[in-house]
């Protein structure tokens, strides 16, 4: 399963922003993790395997995603099969209790985090996502909305994360609604010390 003409190139944009945002503050390492959180049908997997394994001069990247919605789950696994990428059926509230995870992220990512969407939920994302990655870990998001960006780092800043950027992507591919565009806005996170 390819991706559609519109977001084959919303991933060039996004591997834009991350090469030239996020990659800057990657530590280099044999080995590489990536979790992404309520991942849907991944279709940053490639994206982020390529980005994370040159930026961070990685020989081996490991990306796991978790989502609860199965439909989805099944369409990241069978699209991105060849690429060694692992994807849970899972809440991703609950993966503190899901041991054999591990808590030694190099990259913990929400692309398009509905933080609007059930603020307690999303604040239990983020503290397990915060709680995932190393101590040079980088928990990375983007968002749809202005407002909701916002919010979404506030809640995170409330945990104890420290915002190391949040930009604006000016060639984002605007959608539906006024104001809501794939991608909008890019954050990059450190856990609190």
């Amino acid at each position: 399963m390819s991706l559609s003409p519109d977001i084959a190139e919303d991933m060039i944009r996004l591997e834009a922003l991350l090469r030239g945002h996020v990659a800057p503050h990657l530590k280099t390492k044999a080995d590489a993790r990536i979790l992404d959180l309520a991942c849907g049908r991944c279709d940053e997997a490639e994206t982020l395997i390529k980005v994370v394994g040159q930026e961070a001069k990685a020989d081996k990247v490991k990306l796991i995603g978790a989502d609860i919605r199965i439909r989805e789950i099944l369409q990241a696994r069978e699209r991105t099969e060849k690429l060694g990428a692992e994807f849970l059926l899972e809440d991703a509230t609950k993966l503190t209790q899901h041991k054999q995870l591990g808590d030694e992220f190099d990259m913990v990512f929400l692309r398009h985090q509905n933080y609007w969407n059930g603020p307690e939920v999303w604040k239990k994302i983020f503290d397990t996502g915060l709680a995932k990655l190393n101590d040079d870990g980088l928990m990375v998001i983007t968002s749809y909305f202005d407002k909701e960006h916002q919010l979404a780092l506030e809640a995170l800043q409330k945990l104890g994360a420290k915002v190391v950027l949040s930009k604006r992507n000016e060639v984002s591919r605007g959608l539906d609604s006024p104001g809501k565009s794939v991608d909008r806005w890019l954050a990059v996170l450190k856990k609190p010390v």
